[in-house]
């Protein structure tokens, strides 16, 4: 018998529609999210700073070398703490760099200023803090609410088997990116539904079990379809838009999991998908609550696809 497990993980902190406009031409950023080939389109009401009055900032860092300030998404509001030394141990910098602050409602920016010109000693978009946050940054204190801020109307689901996500979502016009524009209503008064359309870019991690029960699963010794990557992507996006049931992906996947691109010609028995990352996803139908390196554990269990190719059934198995 055979079965396969397949984690999507983010390759790059989730990024605006705005933002992602800005940053198209950074190498870096290109590097990071041509990693992937699967990704999702959300909405949430846009997330802005807060901070304090400049005195109080600059007595804060000075004195107990850490950053306040509120974290604001609709009605939510929550409070985060920088820790500045904390931040120099995790980098491995000297504790004498100095360090120049930039702030505004949707961005920090750190530099240090030690070299011949400044260079960025860290920096956060608002949702890049409620990302690391997330995956747990020693630096980052309080915000411990911050799964109520990483939750997102989920609109479509998207792949891209001949180029990469970066190339399909941002370089080029996508349809249903642009239809997401034009059709959904700002979620937050004043806000653009350009800052509140969130870009997800996830690449899929991958392990195969095999289970000799009769001699003839004996037959699949040595056998791995594991580096069939593109059946795999395009069976993900078919399980994902099947139970999930995005309002943009106007391809239903009905027959799902039978498919001509997917898995369902393979030998494999069994296999599961869900989200590595701490993060929900919404539709009006279904929610998809997911928590990082939690498939397994004695309190908390992510939500999770499971597909068999025996019975030709699929289930969506709720934490």
């Amino acid at each position: 018998m055979r079965s396969q497990l397949h984690q999507l993980e983010l390759v790059y902190p989730p990024i605006s529609n705005q933002e992602a406009e800005w940053i198209k031409d950074d190498p870096a950023v290109q590097e990071q999210i041509s990693k992937s080939n699967l990704y999702f389109i959300g909405q949430k009401p846009e997330t802005f700073f807060l901070f304090p009055p400049d005195e109080e900032i600059d007595h804060n860092i000075s004195q107990e070398g850490k950053l306040a300030f509120q974290i604001l998404c609709g009605v939510r509001t929550s409070f985060c703490t920088l820790d500045i030394n904390a931040m120099y141990d995790f980098y491995g910098v000297p504790d004498d760099v100095n360090l120049e602050f930039e702030m505004g409602e949707k961005n920090i920016r750190i530099w240090r200023l030690d070299g011949d010109r400044p260079e960025i000693f860290d920096w956060f978009t608002t949702e890049k803090l409620i990302f690391d946050r997330s995956r747990g940054k020693p630096f980052i204190l309080g915000f411990d609410d911050f799964a109520d801020f990483f939750t997102y109307n989920l609109h479509y689901v998207g792949i891209s088997k001949s180029q990469t996500s970066f190339e399909r979502l941002i370089v080029q016009p996508h349809d249903k990116r642009l239809r997401i524009l034009s059709n959904e209503h700002p979620l937050n008064q004043g806000s653009r539904v350009t800052d509140e359309m969130i870009l997800f870019f996830f690449r899929i991690k991958s392990q195969e079990m095999k289970q000799y029960l009769i001699d003839s699963d004996f037959d699949q010794l040595g056998k791995n379809e594991l580096e069939d990557h593109l059946r795999i992507i395009a069976d993900a996006e078919k399980a994902y838009v099947y139970v999930i049931d995005t309002k943009y992906n106007e391809v239903k996947f009905k027959e799902y999991p039978l498919s001509t691109d997917g898995l369902a010609s393979s030998t494999l028995n069994r296999i599961a998908y869900l989200i590595d990352e701490n993060i929900t996803f919404l539709t009006d139908l279904v929610s998809l609550v997911s928590k990082r390196d939690k498939l397994f554990g004695s309190e908390l269990y992510a939500d999770f696809i499971a597909i068999d190719f025996d019975d030709n059934t699929v289930e969506l198995f709720k934490a």
